[in-house]
């Protein structure tokens, strides 16, 4: 049987075809990508990052102080659902997880501040 025929990369501006079943999609050119997740595995699991246990209690914690609600929509007198305990101050910033750093946010708020917080994952 024959091969299956490659795609074009994931890069949005090359022009080179990936061959099929092989570096996750991205050519030749680009096939370091395709390993992009790996600097999220190297950071380690979930333990290893400080999120074990006592983060699922602080997480139940804040959730029951926000009563459940987005804060940064509440405080636009919006009541939203929240579902992501969110650092005020990134950790990676000097944060802590104390409660008074921590808010409960809704899945659209979160992705606005984290990509507001000037971290770029990818560079060309």
């Amino acid at each position: 049987m024959p091969s299956r025929p490659g795609k074009a990369c994931r890069v949005p501006t090359c022009k080179e075809i990936a061959k099929a079943g092989q570096h996750n999609g991205f050519c030749e050119k680009h096939k370091d990508r395709s390993g992009w997740f790996k600097r999220e595995r190297d950071r380690g699991n979930r333990h290893q990052r400080g999120y074990g246990s006592d983060w699922d209690k602080l997480r139940q914690q804040v959730i029951k102080r926000d009563a459940g609600l987005c804060q940064s929509c509440r405080r636009q007198n919006k009541y939203t659902k929240g579902s992501h305990v969110d650092h005020i101050k990134a950790k990676a910033h000097g944060g802590s997880d104390s409660l008074s750093n921590l808010q409960l946010l809704c899945v659209a708020c979160h992705n606005h501040k984290t990509a507001t917080e000037g971290t770029r994952y990818f560079k060309d």
